[in-house]
Formats: structure tokens, sequence, C-alpha cells
């Protein structure tokens, strides 16, 4: 039997909860088998702190290395096997009358002339509120651009929609007529930087910098949870919830 580093059990407990619990809290979406792109979720990994030196190399040898595996890696996708891919897909769902997706800049022309379409074997990620849809758009992109989709209208026209997870949509296809977003930026066109305004004085006048006479803070003491990873405190929970005796 293998014993894994402190590094690799780490890996291994953010994975479990990723994909056997919480995919959705983290923008992944997993196909109908639980598996997941292996870039997608490098992707993910380099955003969480502490893991952004994780590659696929090191999934590999938590797929291969670890008996009983916890993890299956086929090709470029990779799934939970314990306890199990989560299951977060809700079919045939009515969505609220607004959902919401961010899209990486470079998308912004071609969504604003022919709508959005999913790529092959992935599906649409919409959000139910603005700020959710922004969140999960600056994993790709710092500067996301919001769209505003006209689920309910798309909905009764034919548009089918999945839950997916917490406050998470999937769709293949929003056409053009059911989306509000800005128009692009004019090809070339470059925002105009601000000038700072000219600082003002008096004749006489002597301008002092306040920062040097202000208190700096002193170290923080103690430790506490409140900066610690969301997945982390979701971990806690699952592992209180197991240890309640059955009822």
């Amino acid at each position: 039997m293998i014993r894994l580093t402190r590094e690799q059990e780490s890996l291994a407990r953010i994975l479990a909860y990723i994909l056997c619990h919480r995919p959705d809290e983290f923008g992944l979406v997993l196909d109908e088998e639980g598996f997941v792109p292996v870039r997608q979720l490098l992707q993910v990994l380099a955003g969480e702190p502490g893991y952004s030196w994780v590659r696929r190399r090191h999934l590999e040898e938590l797929a291969h290395l670890v008996s009983p595996p916890r993890f299956e890696l086929l090709q470029d996708r990779l799934r939970g096997l314990v306890p199990g891919p989560a299951r977060l897909r809700r079919p045939g769902v009515e969505p609220p009358p607004l959902l919401y997706l961010a899209l990486p800049p470079k998308a912004h022309a071609g969504v604003f002339e022919s709508g959005l379409k999913s790529h092959p074997g992935r599906e649409l990620l919409l959000a139910a509120t603005p700020e959710r849809a922004l969140n999960l758009g600056r994993r790709r992109s710092p500067d996301p651009v919001l769209v505003t989709v006209q689920a309910g209208r798309a909905h009764r026209a034919g548009v089918v929609f999945q839950g997916y997870g917490e406050g998470l949509f999937l769709a293949e296809r929003i056409p053009r007529e059911y989306l509000q977003l800005a128009p692009p930026p004019v090809k070339g066109e470059k925002a105009k930087p601000r000038k700072p305004s000219p600082t003002q004085t008096l004749p006489g006048a002597v301008l002092l910098d306040l920062a040097q006479f202000l208190e700096k803070p002193g170290p923080l003491r103690g430790k506490d949870r409140k900066g610690e990873p969301s997945w982390k405190a979701g971990t806690r929970a699952l592992r209180r919830e197991r240890r309640k005796p059955p009822k």
C-alpha cells in the first residue's frame, strides 16, 4: 500500500469534494458518467489557494498509484470514485424568467451576432444571479462580459433547460433573440486612459504625506477560519453529517 504525502492527501480531499459533492460550487459540469475535463479541473485548482502547483501528472499519480482507487483518469477526463460522482442534474425543470452567463471578452462579438452555443460534448452553465455568473466567469477571464438570458421566454419557445446543483442551470443553445448584452467594442478601439487630475496648491503651501503618520497595523494574532476556502467548510459539514447516529 502506497502512503500518500501530505500534499497528495490534501489534493485528494479537495478533488473528492469537487468531483463527488459540489462541482457546481466551482463552476464545473460533470458529464452523464461523472467525468470532468482535466483542463477545466486544473483551471479551477489554479484559482484555489494552495493548489496552483497541481499539474496533470499529480492527477495521474492519484489515479494510478492509490489502491483502492479513489479517482479514474480516462484520457483527458477525471472522475471521483469514492463515494461516487456527484449527481446534480435535474432534467426538464422550468427556469426562472432571467438567467445570467459571463463571457470571456474574446467571445463577445460572436455571441452578440449568433447567440449562445455550447462546445461539442459540453453545455452552457447559467446562473440564477448576475453575481454568481460573474464569479464563475472570472475563473476564465479577469473582466468577463455579462449576458442576461430571457430564460422564461426561451423555455416557452422550446429551449430545454436542466437544473444543476444550487442556483445553476444547463442548456445546449440559446438563440440570439433571447439574449441581452452590450454591443462589442469597435475593432481596434481602445479605452482611453483617464489622466489624473493635477493637484492644486497655494503659494507657499507644503504637501504632507499623511501615510507616514498613520499607525501601521500590527501582526495578526491567533488563527481563525474566516478566511478559509469554502470547500473546507463544506467538507467539515459532510463529516459532521456522517457522524450523526441513524434515526
